[in-house]
């Protein structure tokens, strides 16, 4: 029987669990860091070591998430990974904050999930008015979520992103 490894274990604090399409990792990733910088706690699947059972990794992390950032592009709305962690996400109850990175369609399954959540548009917005609503979107999906304790500007061990 081979052994698997796992993935590192998400935050033991409530944490964001963020969902996008690899081909945007940068705006992404840019957004991770800031958000870091801010004193959330982020988990993403970059942090899957290889030979893991990514699968179970991802379920347990979106199950253990305190808020759960949709990046929505093209790419991850067509995305199955994208689409499965979405929907175990909402089957777990967890509040989930979409950002639209660039225009897109919904698929209607979508459409049905997400239709009455209310979505940034980062494409259409000033940095500084999107950077201030998605904390403030994500400190409420945190709260209300029970997850509800202070976050504030904090030391952040520092994470190299690649």
């Amino acid at each position: 029987m081979t052994e698997h490894a796992t993935a590192p274990a998400p935050p033991t604090t409530p944490y964001i669990f963020v969902c996008y399409a690899h081909d945007e990792r940068d705006v992404v990733f840019e957004q991770i860091a800031w958000l870091e910088g801010e004193g959330f706690e982020v988990w993403f699947d970059e942090a899957i070591a290889a030979g893991s059972r990514w699968s179970d990794d991802l379920a347990r992390a979106v199950d253990g998430c305190a808020a759960f950032l949709f990046f929505l592009s093209p790419r991850s709305v067509s995305s199955r990974y994208c689409l499965d962690e979405v929907h175990f996400a909402l089957e777990c109850s967890r509040p989930i904050v979409p950002v639209e990175l660039a225009p897109v369609t919904l698929t209607p399954g979508l459409k049905l999930s997400l239709g009455g959540t209310h979505r940034l548009f980062m494409h259409r917005m000033e940095r500084g008015e999107f950077r201030r609503k998605l904390a403030e979107g994500l400190r409420d999906a945190m709260a209300g979520a029970g997850a509800a304790h202070p976050i504030e500007a904090r030391p952040h061990e520092s994470r190299r992103l690649p």
